[in-house]
């Protein structure tokens, strides 16, 4: 069994405990419910911008000092922000607990935010997003939120726009962290050896002092982002041509999830899947190729993304096209299901093989579920997906809706469009 403490303090600070007999240090994940989807009118990236500058220093020390601690602590705190979450985490020895959360409450609740210090991280974020826009992998995927959600704010790049990054001041920073660092949209999740009671007085000691602020709205309540499938296309003299084409699908908390999971595997998860197959191994058409299965608190998709030449990329278009219809209209083969599950299984237990990993599922199951779900739930679940369930998810996803599609490469504005209508064509005819 899962030894796991919740304790929700005074403050609302919910803190999440997995004790783990067997380690030798501990693993600490401080989780805010902001992310892109905060984000108003001309804050895009400010979630991301934000998570940057509290590494360069607070009211008690220097960012130099901030650094040093880090290190004598053994240098493994780091963060990362999503589209709904910003996690900042370490892993330390559990003598030096005490002193890590300390420094993680300093960062989160005195930031220095020097102007001086703002302007330099502008120039780290503008190089990060450039990075982006000269990788066209990562590049074509991000245009591919707004190709589907455009609008709203989960269409939004994690990054920012190199305008609105430039445009931020300390002020903008101050209100922003006023507005969604408060004890109310946070969790504080650990695992390791040190017993819970001790974790929890420890972190209790650290953070139940930090205010609440009585006038925001916890979790507003957003409305889900409704499908808007169009083109997005960049047009790029690159060697290959890089697409992805993606539909609206489930959230992490419907009970389709799972055999959407599963289906992701069969159709392109994995070395043995229909389109790595079918598009690689049988005809040598594309260098990539895969599929994609993204779940949101209230959104999800389904997608398929890849590269090839641009010779080849009608090609390519109609054969993910006729394979993703005979799933739907022919099914899917048993052993198929049993090795797509297999793979699924091992995917996430292997994930909780770190102390790291045991953390981050904690975390994150807090958030999108208030409570957190055994792994022998999870793979029973995953056991209990059935062939009609993969199946009429398939055809929910891929019959009857139109396809948002995002292209880049060597191409002109018509080309595009008649590449975006031939893929939803060919799944509609």
């Amino acid at each position: 069994m899962e030894k796991i403490e919740i304790v929700r303090l005074p403050n609302n600070l919910r803190i999440a405990y997995h004790l783990i007999p067997w380690a030798h240090t501990i693993s600490i994940g401080v989780w805010i419910s902001v992310g892109t989807k905060d984000e108003k009118k001309g804050e895009e990236g400010m979630a991301h911008f934000v998570e940057h500058v509290l590494f360069k220093g607070t009211k008690e020390r220097t960012g130099r000092q901030v650094a040093q601690l880090i290190d004598s602590l053994g240098g493994n705190i780091d963060a990362f922000t999503e589209k709904e979450l910003t996690c900042f985490y370490m892993r330390i020895l559990p003598e030096h607990l005490s002193q890590g959360l300390g420094l993680l409450k300093e960062m989160l609740t005195q930031p220095l935010l020097r102007p001086k210090d703002i302007e330099i991280e502008k120039g780290i974020i503008l190089a990060e997003i450039q990075n982006i826009e000269d990788t066209p992998e990562e590049f074509v995927s991000e245009i591919f939120f707004e190709a589907l959600w455009d609008g709203h704010p989960l269409s939004r790049p994690i990054l920012g726009t190199k305008e609105t990054v430039q445009k931020f001041r300390r002020s903008h920073l101050l209100h922003f962290l006023k507005r969604h660092y408060v004890p109310e949209k946070t969790v504080i999740a650990g695992a390791g050896s040190v017993e819970p009671s001790k974790f929890i007085d420890l972190v209790s000691q650290h953070f139940g002092n930090w205010k609440r602020n009585s006038e925001i709205d916890i979790d507003p309540e957003q409305p889900p982002p409704n499908p808007s499938p169009s083109l997005r296309f960049i047009q790029r003299q690159t060697e290959h041509f890089y697409f992805t084409f993606g539909v609206q699908g489930s959230p992490i908390t419907e009970f389709a999830y799972y055999p959407t999971l599963v289906l992701d595997i069969i159709v392109g998860g994995g070395a043995s899947s229909r389109l790595f197959m079918e598009i690689r191994e049988k005809r040598g058409l594309a260098y990539t190729i895969g599929s994609f299965s993204v779940a949101f608190k209230r959104a999800g998709f389904f997608a398929i993304g890849g590269s090839c030449s641009l010779f080849d990329a009608e090609k390519v278009i109609r054969i993910i096209a006729r394979e993703l219809k005979r799933i739907g209209e022919k099914g899917v083969g048993k052993n198929e299901i049993e090795r797509a599950k297999n793979q699924l299984k091992l995917n996430i237990v292997m994930a909780q093989e770190s102390l790291t990993g045991l953390m981050m599922r904690l975390g994150r199951q807090i958030y999108y579920f208030g409570n957190p779900i055994p792994i022998a739930h999870i793979t029973q679940r995953i056991e209990q997906v059935t062939t009609d369930e993969v199946v009429e998810i398939a055809q929910k996803l891929f019959f009857g809706k139109k396809f948002a599609s995002a292209l880049l490469g060597p191409i002109k504005d018509n080309e595009a469009e008649r590449l975006h209508f031939i893929f939803n064509d060919s799944l509609q005819a």
